[in-house]
Order: C-alpha cells, then structure tokens, then sequence
C-alpha cells in the first residue's frame, strides 16, 4: 500500500538516490540539498514536498514550489520523481494526485514540469495530465580534455583590444566594496533576455547572494566578470558539485546589451574552459534555451557536443 507523507529533514538522502536512479549523469548531495532547502525563503514563496513510501522504503517524492526568478503567487513549478523499479505501480499517480488537490485550492493559474526528451514515460504521464510543452532547452557538454585552445588564438585578445578586462569574483571582492551590488544589477540585467516560461522577476538581493555568492558549490575564482572600468559588462561563472568532482556547471553568461556582438562572451567562456583545464576538470556541463541563439552559437564553435533537450511542459488553468 501506497503511503504518502511529509518530506522531513531524514528524507534527504533516499530523495538522493531516487534522482541518482532516473538520472546517474547528476549526484546533487543531501548536503547540498538541504542548503538549498534552508535559504529558500518560505515567508514570500511556497515550496511544499510529499514522500510516497511502500512500506518503510521511501519510493518517490512530489513537490511544488515558487520559483523566485519567475514569482507570480499563482504560478509553481511541479515536480513527480518514482525510484525506476517501483514506476508504473501508482506511485506517481498517487503523488500527482496529492499535489494537484492543493494547487487546484490554492488556486494555481499556470503549473510547469520539466522531462527529459529521452523519457517518454514521464513525457506521456505529464500529457495525460493536461501539460503541453512550452520550450526546449538544449543540454550539452565540452569535453574539457580535447580542447584546443590554439583554434581560438586571438579570440581573448579581441576583447581585451576593446579596453575590456576580464578579472573574477575573488579579485573584484578584493577590490571594490560595491562588487556583490554591481555582480547584482548585472545578474538581473542579463536575466531579462534568457528566455524562460515566464518574465523574469528580479529574486531579492539575500536570494541572490545565498544561491550565487554563498553557495556552497559557488567557486570565487571560476566566476568571471568582464570590465569596462569600472562597469561590470559581462559574466560567466562555473560551479561545482560535491558528488561530481571531476564535473563542473556552467552558470550564467552574458553580456549587456549595449556591449554584445564584442566577443566578450566568448573571451568569458575561455576562461573558464582554461579554469577547467588546469585544475584538472573534466567536463562542463551546460544548457541553453532552443531560441537562445547567441550562446548557442558560440556553445557550438567551443565544441560542446548536444545531449538529450529537457522539455518545459506547461499546464494553465482556468
């Protein structure tokens, strides 16, 4: 019989191990959940989390939450993850169940799941439900080991020719008093133009420093930051995982508007290839929205090889 509970704090780990089991190319750690966990402020967003148990084994979870770069107070992302050998005995059914009554209650206006192309089970469970897709963004990876920086001989210098400098967060802090504000003011600027399900909204400048400055997977010296002295025009920042310690994640790049089309983004981006090549990484793992053009360009002449897309699957309600 299918149990259904309140996630509690114990549940980390088993949580862990069923995302391991769907997908083995990401190990997110119980410690760098929890983290997360306890700096997302539940005084302006929502996050609620239920665990399906079939006996003493905690088999799934389902959870919905705000998602405080797209905060309208009606609008959630959705989660339903099974552990693969107990799919297709109601687990996720009785999970989406629970779920679907409280954010019909509350009420909900429009509800966002995310699958991987390559998942046709959880694609087809999701349409059933009345989700549609809205967007696609593409997965990839550079294979740190092959690259072949003499192929992009000048690329850097270009930007530099442009009186831009390119320095990291570790420096900056160092430096300017006013880094985490400006670091700020830039995120939100490139963030208007990523493409996303919704418009961006702006998270609060504590969100902003506990998930992009404090973050335990944060690495200070592989955030880069373009400078026209002593404005902040560009960034691109890699990140860590506790569990994947030869893997690296690509953050946000871009650049300001008025500064595109200077390659500056490309001269960030190597530099956090050249980050990862000399500490020893062995891959960067990134995705892109299908209409983001720009990134994806460069992505490409960089060498990053696509994976499988995850589609953003829509459900609005009336």
């Amino acid at each position: 019989m299918i149990k259904l509970r309140q996630f509690e704090p114990q549940d980390y780990e088993a949580l862990c191990e069923i995302d391991r089991a769907i997908y083995p190319e990401y190990r997110y750690s119980a410690e760098e959940w929890r983290y997360d966990d306890e700096h997302f402020d539940r005084t302006k967003y929502t996050l609620r989390r239920y665990v399906a148990q079939l006996g003493d084994e905690v088999v799934g979870y389902g959870q919905y939450r705000h998602s405080p770069h797209m905060f309208h107070p009606r609008r959630f992302w959705l989660t339903v993850a099974v552990q693969p050998r107990h799919q297709g005995r109601g687990v996720g059914r009785a999970l989406y169940n629970r779920l679907n009554e409280e954010l019909e209650a509350l009420p909900a206006e429009i509800v966002w799941a995310q699958v991987r192309e390559d998942r046709p089970a959880g694609l087809a469970f999701a349409e059933r439900r009345g989700f549609r897709e809205k967007m696609r963004e593409w997965e990839s990876w550079l294979d740190v080991s092959a690259f072949d920086f003499a192929k992009f001989a000048g690329e850097a210098e270009r930007a530099e020719a442009q009186g831009i400098e390119i320095t990291t967060l570790a420096e900056e802090r160092e430096r300017d008093p006013q880094c985490l504000e400006k670091l700020y003011e830039l995120s939100n600027l490139i963030m208007v133009d990523v493409p996303s399900p919704a418009p961006y909204t702006p998270p609060p400048f504590e969100h902003f420093l506990e998930y992009n400055i404090r973050h335990p997977n944060a690495i200070p010296d592989a955030y880069f930051i373009a400078k026209d002295s002593p404005v902040y025009v560009g960034q691109s920042d890699l990140w860590r995982s506790k569990e994947e310690p030869k893997d690296l994640y690509q953050g946000l790049t871009g650049v300001r508007r008025e500064y595109r089309g200077r390659g500056i983004a490309m001269a960030l981006k190597l530099r956090t290839i050249e980050y990862a090549k000399s500490h020893g990484f062995r891959v960067i793992k990134t995705w892109n929205n299908s209409n983001n053009v720009g990134i994806l360009h460069i992505n490409q002449k960089l060498g990053f090889a696509r994976r499988p897309a995850w589609i953003t699957l829509e459900k609005a309600r009336q």
